[in-house]
């Protein structure tokens, strides 16, 4: 692993076009990571991103900050419905690949881990089934595998499948 500096926080106001930034490349270099796509997200500016930076708690944007600039990025989504709202899942969780093998995804998914256990909230999670790398991580940080969903995402006429994960405190 190698020895590099980042630091992990919630994003803040007026980080909203680094956040875009990072994001568009995210969609550009990980197709079978999101269910969007860059096109899906074509039309939206800074303001928006801005917008998803200001949720409302127990909602947040995480970053990882490394060399001063955004490196990675990961969301948490709490359900709001009353029968659901003792859950959430964390979404959209990317970390250039120039900071793998750093601990930076590790300390963003653990900080996703933290923002949503200490609030008494379950935690989902999905990766697509032959992402290693990514299983590795969530499963090696505590995620457990509950099932699989056939034919998730359709990418460039090409199914996959998606592991379907939950966070299970060890102990």
């Amino acid at each position: 692993m190698s020895s590099r500096n980042f630091v992990v926080r919630r994003l803040m106001p007026g980080e909203g076009a680094v956040y875009r930034k990072l994001r568009f490349a995210a969609l550009e270099n990980a197709p079978l990571a999101f269910s969007s796509s860059p096109e899906d997200e074509a039309h939206l500016g800074d303001a928006d991103f801005e917008a998803r930076i200001s949720l409302a708690e127990p909602d947040a944007v995480f970053g990882v900050f490394g060399s001063g600039a955004l490196v990675g990025v990961a969301t948490f989504i709490a359900e709001k419905r009353r029968k659901t709202r003792h859950k959430g899942a964390m979404y959209g969780v990317y970390v250039d690949p120039d900071w793998r093998g750093t601990g930076a995804a590790q300390a963003l998914v653990r900080q996703v881990v933290d923002h949503a256990t200490t609030r008494g909230l379950a935690l989902h999670a999905h990766v697509i089934a032959d992402n290693a790398p990514a299983l590795r991580l969530y499963l090696g940080l505590g995620f457990v595998s509950y099932g699989v969903e056939p034919r998730a995402l359709l990418v460039d006429g090409v199914f996959y499948d998606e592991q379907l994960l939950i966070y299970q405190p060890r102990g």
